[in-house]
This record gives C-alpha cells, structure tokens and sequence, in this order.
C-alpha cells in the first residue's frame, strides 16, 4: 500500500465516522489503517467515537488521556499480528474536527483531522506481552516502556 493511498484511505474512513453510536464499546472493533509496515511500523486510529463520547459526557481530561490512551494500546494489540518484522509500533490517535451546522444537511460539517496523540512501543516487547500490556483495565498502570505524548488538543466539553 503506497503512503498516498494509505493517507487518501485514512482521510476517506476519518471522515465517515465522527459520532458514536449507542453500541459502541470497549470491545467493538476499531477502525485502522495500517499506514506503514516494516521496521517503523505506523497504524492510524480513528479515535472520532471515542472522542464524541467524551465530549458528550463531559470527560475530564486526565481520564479523557486515559481512555485515548487504552483504546491506542487495543489499536496496537490488534494490528500487532500484521506487523511480524517491526522493531518499533506507532499509533496515530486521529478524530474528526466538526464545524458549523450546515443549514443543508442539518448536521455539523467536517473541520479536518486533528492529530491528538502519538503512541509507542517496542515491537519485540509487545509480542513477548511484557507487563501483561494487551490486558490491562483502567486499575493498572501501562508498562513504562510504552510511551503515550500528546500532541493536539480536544473539543472543549
């Protein structure tokens, strides 16, 4: 898969889910595009769900960071089969931007993609499931081998 139709696809399946559904969950599969395999593996998360919820429910931000966060390491669990020669894993955190409400449609418009945060880990110690990362629950703390940076911002809530 070229990097431009990697993005081009990205872009496409960004822009098609931007509000969560009632049956969204935990333990629903997420919407990836696996970027960029080798070495350097890169994996784009569609967090537009996850993020619409925590706006809606009004999510403090350290527990916002968190839940992003967890869903970023499901996002590397799942696409970790796929990836049998990198070294290192990044996950992209994505979500669609909204803008005014067109008064055609009668829904709020696209705004672009805001790159929220960047999650990454050791392909090695991932396989080997170092610090038991692919099960953890809100109560344990990731491994600190796994790095979560923040690089964008959320809606206001």
């Amino acid at each position: 898969m070229t990097r431009a139709f990697a993005l081009a696809y990205a872009g496409l399946t960004l822009h098609g889910a931007s509000i969560a559904s009632a049956d969204d969950s935990a333990n629903a599969p997420l919407r990836l595009v696996l970027a960029r395999t080798g070495t350097s593996a890169l994996v784009l998360w569609n967090a537009s769900p996850l993020v619409a919820e925590i706006v809606a429910k009004r999510v403090p931000e350290r527990e916002a960071n968190d839940r992003l966060e967890r869903g970023a390491l499901r996002a590397a669990a799942q696409d970790l089969p796929l990836l049998p020669t990198a070294k290192s894993i990044t996950v992209r955190v994505l979500y669609n931007k909204t803008g005014d409400v067109s008064p055609v449609y009668g829904g709020p418009t696209f705004a672009g993609v805001e790159r929220y945060a960047l999650l990454r880990l050791d392909a090695a110690r991932a396989r080997r499931d170092e610090g038991r990362w692919k099960e953890l629950d809100s109560r344990h703390p990731v491994p600190a081998w796994i790095a979560f940076h923040v690089i964008g911002s959320l809606p206001p809530r």
